[in-house]
């Protein structure tokens, strides 16, 4: 200013450019400032990193959750395994009971109804042997007379 002020050229192009320096060179440092300021990433990295722990734990919880409901369901498992087998030999020894007590019981029936068969006489070997009797049906034997007359006219025998 001293320049334009005593007309003189070298200091007004030398305060002009020095005042242009100055400007520009504080322009810069506002701008790198401004570039270089990362305070809000920074915030915004602080925030998605604890968002991101507290998903992880949220995951492992739900992990050893799982984890813990498995291995109970396999305790019940094994458990209900063992009752329903212990279950198991028991119905079979209580159904083996019973077709022995049945298995028994038909072979006594069995000896006693041959006994009596034996005692009525049906086993002896002496004894007569009653023939059987055909059951003539009344329509059918009118019709079977008549098929045995007509069988021997005409027939020769060689």
């Amino acid at each position: 200013m001293y320049g334009i002020i005593t007309e003189n050229l070298e200091r007004t192009v030398g305060g002009a450019i020095f005042t242009m320096t100055a400007l520009t060179l504080i322009a810069l440092v506002l701008i790198r400032r401004w570039v270089t300021n990362t305070s809000t990433e920074r915030q915004r990295l602080g925030d998605a990193v604890r968002e991101a722990d507290a998903e992880r734990m949220r995951y492992l919880a739900a992990q050893a959750a799982s984890e813990v409901e498995r291995a109970r369901i396999r305790r019940d498992a094994a458990a209900e395994l063992q009752q329903l087998t212990v279950r198991l030999a028991a119905e079979r020894a209580a159904l083996s009971e019973q077709f022995e007590e049945q298995r028994l019981a038909l072979i006594c029936s069995t000896m006693e109804t041959t006994v009596k068969l034996y005692r009525a006489g049906h086993f002896d070997p002496s004894a007569p042997t009653p023939h059987g009797q055909v059951i003539s049906l009344p329509g059918f034997a009118h019709q079977r007379a008549a098929q045995e007359q007509t069988r021997g006219h005409g027939a020769t025998r060689g």
